[in-house]
């Protein structure tokens, strides 16, 4: 009955297990983002970033620096995943990808296209950007002395 009432409240499940929680929700979605989509555009080079960065900014009416644009879309899939996942910059990390996302989703909805994926991705760096790292982080390490 005592392990009924703690599946069912509001308390941690065990001791820690929100920690663990968000270390879960850093890594498996970050290898995924990554290893789906950021590695193949951060290596992919100008061309790619300049189509990249066309294809969201124009959605806004935004007409320059489109190569910019797409590397920061690269950026972004491609190297603040491993720092979302290690931990570091978690905040100012996920924003970044938070905002990626949000031009990726729009984009698909502009193309007819379904946006559940980038939204989805959107929503799970939303809960990090507001809850942070958790105690499993080096940002925890560096930051917060322990």
């Amino acid at each position: 009955m005592k392990a009924l009432k703690k599946l069912t409240s509001a308390e941690e499940l065990f001791e820690h297990s929100k920690d663990w929680a968000l270390l879960i929700l850093r890594i498996i979605p970050s290898f995924y983002l990554f290893f789906y989509h950021g590695m193949r555009k951060i290596t992919a080079g100008t061309e790619s970033w300049e189509w990249l960065g066309k294809a969201a900014m124009t959605l806004i009416g935004i007409n320059f620096g489109y190569v910019l644009f797409g590397f920061l879309a690269a950026f972004s899939e491609g190297i603040l995943t491993w720092l979302v996942s290690l931990g570091v910059c978690t905040r100012v990390s996920s924003l970044f990808i938070m905002i990626t996302m949000f031009f990726a989703g729009a984009y698909h909805l502009a193309d007819g296209e379904s946006p559940e994926s980038p939204f989805i991705y959107f929503t799970v760096y939303l809960v990090l950007f507001l809850l942070g790292p958790g105690k499993f982080s080096l940002d925890r390490r560096l930051f917060n002395n322990g």
